[in-house]
């Protein structure tokens, strides 16, 4: 009798069995993220968008931190792990909410593994919000899956298996993220985490 198995993207739709997941495969991948590009100081005003359960917290200084995700489940492990250490809130990031919010002079706005869930329409409207909400002088950190020339099959079969349906090239990440920042500095890295899998960064400023 064959027993269907459950969809590895459902799966990780769950908080907890999502956070197991991200400390077997993870690497020195947080780490490097932070010390490298993200750069927080004591007293910065991050905004995390799609933050799930707000594990970065845990690699951050004393900051201002606003994490906001569309799950109800990731948002109640945020609360229940970080307590007063942040704000967390269920709320879809997009015009309304910033206003709503009223959500403005971040020094740094975070989209760890968002924009390869997000069409290039939905993405385009995540960089204009994050300028939005940035200081003049602010940084978006975003990171995501990525096609690169020379890649194994087996990475590019993993990459095909993620549960964001929009991984992209290098040149199409780059191609979105430049048409609202005029200074984006693209790093791609192959073995921040323990399977064969590869990692584009970007640094944007206006």
């Amino acid at each position: 009798m064959n027993i269907p198995l459950p969809d590895i993207r459902s799966v990780l739709e769950i908080s907890a069995i999502y956070k197991l997941f991200a400390i077997m495969v993870g690497g020195n991948a947080r780490s490097l993220y932070v010390k490298q590009y993200i750069r927080p100081r004591d007293g910065d005003k991050i905004l995390d968008i799609g933050c799930g359960s707000a594990d970065i917290l845990s690699y951050l200084p004393g900051v201002e931190y606003v994490g906001l995700d569309m799950s109800q489940a990731y948002i109640n492990s945020a609360k229940k792990h970080f307590g007063n250490r942040g704000t967390f809130l269920t709320k879809k990031v997009n015009k309304d909410t910033i206003k709503e919010l009223s959500l403005s002079d971040f020094d740094i706005a975070l989209a760890t593994a968002v924009l390869h869930h997000l069409n290039d329409d939905e993405a385009m409207q995540l960089f204009e919000l994050a300028r939005s909400i940035l200081k003049p002088d602010g940084r978006l950190i975003t990171l995501d899956g990525c096609y690169t020339k020379g890649q194994s099959w087996l990475e590019r079969f993993i990459l095909s298996k993620d549960r964001g349906r929009y991984v992209r090239t290098k040149d199409q990440y780059f191609a979105l993220a430049s048409g609202l920042f005029t200074d984006v500095r693209v790093s791609i890295h192959h073995n921040l985490i323990r399977i064969p899998y590869t990692h584009i960064i970007m640094e944007c400023t206006a």
